[in-house]
């Protein structure tokens, strides 16, 4: 997209709505635990709606106090000789090998499911979690929803994560016109890649932000801006900057934070994830059909482009219109290729160092085309992988990520399956010290905590 900048804002209608007596009282107990904080209460407008009344929200809430187990059965991997995949030509070596549930790593790890959280109705409709980013202080995440197909219907929950205390749904927004296809937020400022039907906008690849208040999502300075494309597919927030990526024909476009002027712009095909190398300097872009995988300078722009460094083949990345996230530790890219599992990549050199191939869909009576990684999410030595309907994965690498670089060999041993009772397909998954947050489409978000 190129011209001016057009920056469109709404405000709320009866930010101060009135509730009923109960609520009131629980509204006046926050209100006096924040010493006399104006914490906000419910607003909307004409095609926003948030709730941040808590006894409301704990509703959509189950708290629970399970243990998930890890099935290291033979359909982890599709077969033996899959589980060595590895670049002998480079420098680094990536050693993939199946495990059982009943190895030793298998239980260097404890996994607890604390909370479900219901996916939220849109104008009666029941819409399904796409994806989750946890804040790095590991102080809150955001997730997104939208609705297959028409009409076009959308949402995005706000999670804070307190010590002592059990994760808490703090902030819920609806979209009466908008799928959401992806959230990411710095922890004052929400940013969600949209498709949205709004008549004001020439195309439906949108970028918004919602502010953030005292943990709470308000509408006062609500702003979005046109992206190219037919719809928004991802966001990341750096220091200063907001990149956002738009689908088949669209861009990578980087935005003030603040004001969401335009930084730059550099046109991609396909583009379907943004990642922020922060040690590196690097911006990330993955892209599908094939598989591409876009480097660039953080914050250069020059002449209101983007500053290209590489552009690196992968395995993968096939099927249009599908998801592809990527997330980078120790100067690697991880890569979530579909049909092609995961994907290790070195940003220096785009050396594939390794891979870890989709579990094998026969064995897990599954027709193979729903059975793609489409995310993957890394902390310290462990990787998660979201499959499909195969559910989500779990290997252990001999050494922390961020401490092994492209020239060091490390082990990363297939752990295997997390049990779940009733997990629907797994859109997302993210994980930060302590939680692992799994996006399962209708069937909500799944809070799981981590011990290791």
């Amino acid at each position: 997209m190129t011209g001016k900048l057009k920056v469109y804002k709404g405000r709320p209608k009866g930010r101060n709505r009135v509730v009923k007596p109960a609520m009131a009282l629980a509204l006046a107990a926050v209100l006096s635990a924040c010493e006399g904080v104006d914490v906000p209460g419910d607003q909307a407008n004409e095609r926003l709606s948030i709730t941040n009344n808590q006894a409301a929200l704990n509703a959509r809430v189950t708290y629970v106090d399970e243990d998930v187990l890890i099935d290291g059965g033979s359909s982890v991997l599709p077969k033996p000789k899959a589980a060595l995949i590895a670049n002998n030509t480079g420098n680094g070596v990536v050693k993939v090998k199946l495990a059982t549930a009943q190895a030793k790593g298998a239980n260097s790890i404890k996994l607890k499911l604390k909370a479900y959280l219901a996916s939220p109705e849109v104008e009666g409709e029941l819409v399904q979690a796409t994806a989750v980013t946890v804040s790095k202080d590991a102080r809150s995440a955001v997730v997104s929803y939208n609705m297959r197909g028409a009409p076009r219907l959308g949402a995005v929950d706000l999670v804070t994560f307190k010590k002592r205390s059990r994760p808490k749904l703090s902030s819920t927004i609806l979209f009466s016109d908008s799928d959401i296809n992806s959230v990411t937020a710095d922890g004052a400022q929400v940013y969600a890649a949209v498709a949205s039907g709004a008549p004001e906008f020439t195309g439906p690849a949108v970028m918004e932000r919602i502010r953030i208040k005292y943990d709470k999502m308000i509408l006062d300075d609500n702003a979005r801006v046109q992206l190219s494309s037919f719809a928004a597919t991802s966001t990341v927030v750096t220091k200063n900057a907001v990149y956002a990526t738009s689908g088949d024909g669209g861009h990578v476009a980087a935005f003030d934070k603040d004001t969401l002027e335009k930084l730059g712009e550099y046109p991609l095909d396909d583009a379907r994830w943004v990642a922020w190398d922060k040690k590196g300097g690097r911006i990330v872009v993955a892209q599908g059909t094939p598989g591409r995988l876009a480097v660039f300078e953080e914050g250069v722009f020059p002449g209101g482009s983007m500053n290209l460094l590489n552009t690196f083949a992968f395995p993968g990345a096939n099927i249009p219109e599908s998801k592809s996230t990527v997330v980078v530790e120790g100067g690697k890219a991880f890569i979530a290729a579909g049909t092609d599992g995961v994907q290790i990549m070195c940003l220096d050199d785009g050396q594939i160092l390794g891979s870890v191939p989709i579990p094998d869909p026969a064995s897990l009576g599954l027709d193979p085309s729903v059975v793609v990684s489409n995310s993957v999410s890394v902390d310290e030595q462990l990787l998660f992988i979201s499959n499909g309907e195969a559910g989500v994965y779990v290997a252990r690498a001999s050494d922390d990520f961020e401490d092994t670089g492209c020239n060091q060999t490390f082990s990363l041993t297939i752990l295997g399956k997390l049990k779940f009772g009733d997990l629907q397909s797994v859109n997302h998954v993210a994980v930060v010290d302590k939680y692992l947050l799994i996006a399962a489409g209708t069937g909500g978000l799944k809070i799981v905590e981590v011990k290791k």
